[in-house]
């Protein structure tokens, strides 16, 4: 839905899975979280995997906005709200 209202854009969904209040400890029980994106631009999603990474937590990525987008949008996508942890 977003893609449709920016045509063009570089689009990445990415830290809108997990609940806002775990945000603030990305390493967690010996390990990072996992933080999950996609996207269809790889330059883009280069760009977030390093803002994950730095931000300290592991980043995985879904693939493309169609296939791993729906997988981790609230409240009903099978990975929104998991917390994976990566030790």
């Amino acid at each position: 839905m977003v893609s449709d209202l920016v045509p063009g854009a570089r689009l990445v969904k990415a830290f809108n899975h997990l609940d806002v209040n775990v945000l603030h400890e990305p390493e967690v029980s010996g390990g990072n979280r996992v933080l999950f994106y996609s996207g269809d631009d790889l330059d883009a999603k280069a760009t977030v995997r390093s803002l994950i990474a730095k931000a300290g937590f592991f980043a995985v990525d879904l693939g493309a906005l169609d296939v791993g987008g729906p997988l981790a949008s609230l409240p009903f996508g099978a990975l929104a709200g998991v917390r994976f942890v990566k030790v």
